[in-house]
């Protein structure tokens, strides 16, 4: 949980966030996330613990009394590039402001460097990515909850019932 400390914004769905707003706030678990690289395929292992995590994460949002006042989580990323990712779990990127940018992603390559199994050597390869904000509502994760409660045996949201704590991303 953190205080929003940016301007007012209106997401996709209606949703509303002002300054001083309770949102969640989404951040890796770096160990978690070195682990999906192990057995190769690290950018699919982690899409599948995304799709895992969100109806766990809306049944904390709907359990915990503590998250009530939530109606946002976001987090810094640089793998909203990605349209199905996006589209399937209903995150909304936005740009950062160019400072955050600037030492996010410093940050980010820092944590790539010393992560990645093949550490300061992944950074010479591919394109930068630009970090970015994304965005999703408390009413968007109780929809990707119902999906799961409606269709148990779809693959994406079968395995979300096992809840947070193996997850690569902590809420």
């Amino acid at each position: 949980m953190a205080r929003y400390r940016g301007p007012g914004l209106v997401l996709t769905d209606g949703t509303a966030v002002n300054s001083g707003d309770t949102v969640g706030e989404l951040h890796l678990d770096n160990q978690r996330a070195t682990a999906l690289h192990l057995e190769g395929s690290g950018g699919f292992r982690f899409r599948q613990e995304i799709y895992r995590l969100l109806p766990a994460l809306a049944l904390d949002l709907c359990t915990c009394p503590e998250y009530h006042e939530i109606n946002a989580v976001h987090g810094a990323t640089m793998f909203w590039r990605s349209p199905a990712l996006m589209s399937k779990t209903g995150f909304e990127h936005r740009p950062l402001p160019p400072f955050t940018r600037w030492w996010l992603g410093t940050w980010e390559r820092i944590l790539l460097a010393g992560y990645h199994p093949e550490g300061q050597r992944r950074l010479r390869k591919g394109r930068r990515t630009e970090l970015r904000q994304v965005w999703i509502t408390r009413r968007t994760l109780l929809r990707s909850l119902e999906r799961q409660v409606e269709h148990p045996k779809d693959e994406s949201a079968s395995a979300a019932g096992t809840g947070h704590g193996g997850s690569a991303v902590d809420p």
